[in-house]
């Protein structure tokens, strides 16, 4: 018997991921919700309490790990939490060493998004023989088959405050250039509008939140480009959809996962820290105006969340045939 977690299943993030491949499986599971576990995806217990056998299998389209004997099959997004500093760090680091490796390691194989993630998987389990396979992301439609020839005036941002996504320094940038603005989508509309006023930039970036994909799809085709300051992702989705959405990308060359997508399809910028070069890059995003060619079909069938979903079903088949 296949089980799968579906209570990661939300808009953004892994949820996205959850809700796009879940949607589109067509192997027979059954949905750990529906069994009696209605606790969040991190809750190790509440697999204790079911009744699923050693011989059954439990995927997960995030890292959540629960104490039972059944196959977990994982899906490892990025080792971000490894890296993050705060409060938590100890325990993550306890989580990720004495629960969601050996659960891996007993599975044989783990999911995940990018070659980039894939690399650094290897390299924390060092165990050759395990498996990791990379599934992909996807786009949605609503961003594969938007495109305009219609720009506006504004730089565009999309993503969170976490320290890793480097937003500070798109203000510092933004400073050096009066003339630009810069439209940030961020879920933390308080905090965000609070370092903008910190930094006396109310007038240069406006912050939105609360979208629907059409509504960002939009943002996407009216903005000069993206600018993606991170220094650490998993995948880089907002990557993908400015690029599906015709628009390139200035983004920080040592995020490999997000260089990994947009290749020659944008500005690199050397020094993530430097809002001089940042500014630098804005201003060969206006540059390219009228002159960036997007990437063309085959690029965009990577993204497509039929083949993740695919790519996904394909080894859980191969998974449970082999029990």
């Amino acid at each position: 018997m296949l089980y799968v977690d579906q209570r990661w299943v939300g808009l953004h993030g892994i949820g996205r991921f959850a809700a796009e491949v879940l949607s589109r499986l067509t192997i027979s599971y059954r949905d750990l919700g529906a069994v009696g576990s209605s606790s969040a995806p991190a809750d190790m217990l509440s697999l204790a309490r079911m009744r699923i056998r050693s011989r059954d299998h439990i995927y997960s389209p995030g890292y959540n790990v629960g104490l039972t004997s059944a196959t977990q099959i994982l899906t490892l997004h990025d080792l971000i939490h490894l890296e993050m500093g705060g409060s938590g760090a100890r325990r993550r680091r306890l989580y990720y060493e004495y629960a969601v490796k050996p659960a891996i390691k007993r599975a044989g194989s783990v999911l995940t998004v990018s070659e980039t993630s894939a690399g650094h998987i290897r390299t924390w389990l060092q165990d050759s023989s395990v498996e990791v396979i990379n599934v992909g992301n996807g786009c949605s439609d609503v961003f594969a088959h938007s495109r305009s020839s219609k720009q506006g005036d504004y730089l565009l941002y999309v993503g969170n405050l976490k320290a890793h996504k480097n937003f500070d320094v798109l203000l510092r940038a933004i400073r050096l250039r009066p003339d630009y603005r810069l439209v940030a989508v961020v879920s933390d509309r308080i905090n965000a509008e609070m370092l903008i006023e910190a930094n006396g930039l109310q007038g240069q970036v406006k912050v939105v939140s609360d979208l629907e994909d059409t509504q960002l799809a939009g943002l996407y085709q009216g903005a000069i480009g993206l600018v993606l300051p991170s220094v650490l992702e998993g995948f880089g989705l907002p990557a993908v959809e400015s690029l599906a959405c015709g628009r390139p990308v200035a983004f920080f060359r040592g995020c490999q996962s997000v260089a990994e997508i947009v290749g020659l399809h944008g500005v690199a910028v050397e020094n993530h820290g430097s809002g001089e070069e940042w500014a630098e890059a804005m201003d060969q995003l206006y540059g390219l105006q009228g002159s960036f060619e997007a990437p063309g079909r085959l690029w965009r069938d990577q993204y497509t969340w039929a083949n993740v979903s695919s790519r996904v079903e394909s080894h859980l088949k191969t998974v449970m045939e082999l029990r």
